[in-house]
């Protein structure tokens, strides 16, 4: 596949697809995770020439990623002294969980992905503005995640432990390695109290059931990948 055009590359795909609902075994070795996912419901993972794991495919491909990732799913600053702060608040844990609650490396493009901030309110006075930045792996910004909890808006927030919890939507993403890189700040008056570049990922795959992909199995260009919804009308035209 690799050394093909993108015609060659579909009719190989397809030709994979029909063999496999003839019964047939078919055995598909790549580094390809999207494709992996949308062709096999069994994935084998191979080290060394020693099988780690064999399951089911999100499973499988969940763990391979996790282990190539450098940017860990949660990360954690249990010393005070290490995290990211200022004299009123200090970032205690940043976590990619999916609808479960479960920490995971890898989300279905159809399911939503929840983005935790926890914090610590070491000083009272000032009402706090958590955000983040969505960049993909080329690095574009692919939007920006501003709290729009309407329950402490301009509000100064007590003392004590918080967990602001943002939802991104299912169908939304575009498949890929996508990085997070939260801040605080405070708008009135303006306060910046801390930011961190890239300091979780996670990879949304595409297994193409229920998703924008549709019969499509080339590359898809964007920064996201929304399932929009489509309507066709048709007027048969009878000869005379």
């Amino acid at each position: 596949l690799a050394v093909g055009d993108a015609a060659f590359q579909k009719k190989c795909l397809n030709k994979m697809q029909d063999v496999g609902k003839q019964g047939r075994t078919v055995l598909f070795v790549s580094h390809n995770m999207s494709a992996v996912t949308r062709l096999c419901e069994r994935t084998i993972l191979l080290e060394a020439g020693s099988i780690i794991e064999d399951g089911p495919s999100k499973n499988v491909v969940g763990s391979y990623l996790q282990s190539c990732q450098i940017t860990p799913a949660s990360s954690e600053w249990h010393d005070p002294k290490d995290a990211p702060a200022s004299d009123f608040v200090r970032l205690c844990a940043l976590r990619i969980v999916d609808k479960d609650g479960n920490v995971t490396p890898t989300i279905n493009i159809t399911d939503p992905v929840f983005i935790e901030m926890e914090y610590f309110v070491e000083k009272e006075g000032v009402s706090l503005f958590p955000h983040f930045l969505l960049n993909n792996q080329e690095g574009v910004c692919v939007f920006t995640g501003l709290d729009s909890d309407p329950e402490w808006k301009g509000k100064p927030r007590p003392i004590g432990r918080y967990v602001s919890t943002a939802q991104i939507p299912a169908n939304i993403l575009a498949e890929g390695t996508l990085f997070i890189s939260p801040a605080m700040r405070t708008i009135q008056p303006d306060i910046y109290h801390f930011g961190l570049e890239d300091a979780v990922a996670f990879e949304v795959i595409d297994s193409g059931e229920n998703s924008a992909r549709g019969e499509w199995t080339k590359k898809i260009r964007g920064v996201i990948r929304p399932l929009l919804k489509w309507q066709t009308k048709f007027d048969p035209v009878i000869r005379q």
